[in-house]
């Protein structure tokens, strides 16, 4: 049966990655470039205070450093969700953008404060070094349900009690009556919390990316490692202002 359940996917790959002919995002060469390093909120949420970039802009090798200051004056746009969902009510979800860096508040230990374009990855990190970013903390919560809870720190307005959408599957009253039947005929019903993990991909390369404009017409070819290259491709020809080609 092709593509059932269970059924086991040869793997094709093993040979080359074996004996070190795996192709990565580092072994991309477009020719001359240069390295991309991200200064990066140490604090879950935060109001940034102030980004003093002086010192590291003026570091021999160094050809710019920026942030969420200079995409906005330079027109570029933000990252969006890709889907919207309807809410158990039937009404969408209530759709938020995300700047690239951080204009005001991080949301998240990680997000993008900066970013330094450099002649190597270490000088691209050495400047990093150079930046001065203030923070004041805010309170945080890493729990889900301490994040719903009343009172909860907010992450955006647009979403009261950190819901961004509720989500129901099936229907309620089938299984309400089918419940009942069941306990009336002796079984006994429990209630359980499944809790799951993250899920997601994990890349053997966790962030690279090579990126590499064509002056000619104006295409912009990148090499990542990611299993959504057509939404990759939507989202930067969204905020770059780019044809799709």
């Amino acid at each position: 049966m092709k593509f059932g359940v269970g059924q086991a996917i040869p793997r094709i790959e093993d040979p080359r990655l074996v004996t070190g002919r795996g192709r990565y995002t580092d072994d991309i060469d477009p020719g001359t470039g240069l390295a991309v390093a991200f200064l990066r909120a140490p604090l879950a949420h935060a109001r940034l205070v102030s980004v003093d970039t002086a010192a590291a802009a003026a570091m021999p090798g160094v050809h710019l450093v920026a942030t969420q200051a200079d995409l906005d004056a330079d027109g570029i746009g933000e990252i969006h969700c890709e889907h919207q969902l309807s809410n158990a009510d039937g009404a969408p979800m209530t759709m938020v953008s995300h700047p690239p860096m951080v204009r005001e508040v991080n949301r998240t230990a990680g997000d993008i404060v900066a970013v330094v374009i450099a002649d190597d990855v270490t000088l691209a990190n050495d400047a990093l070094e150079l930046i001065d970013a203030r923070y004041e903390g805010r309170d945080a919560v890493t729990d889900v349900y301490a994040a719903i809870e009343e009172g909860a720190p907010q992450l955006y307005d647009a979403y009261p009690n950190n819901i961004a959408f509720d989500w129901v599957a099936g229907d309620h009253d089938e299984t309400d009556a089918a419940l009942a039947a069941a306990a009336d005929n002796g079984f006994e019903i429990f209630d359980i919390d499944v809790i799951n993990n993250r899920v997601i991909i994990n890349s053997m390369e966790t962030r690279p990316i090579v990126a590499e404009p064509d002056p000619e017409d104006g295409t912009l070819n990148i090499w990542c490692g990611t299993q959504g290259p057509v939404g990759i491709a939507k989202q930067l020809t969204a905020a770059l202002g780019l044809s799709k080609g």
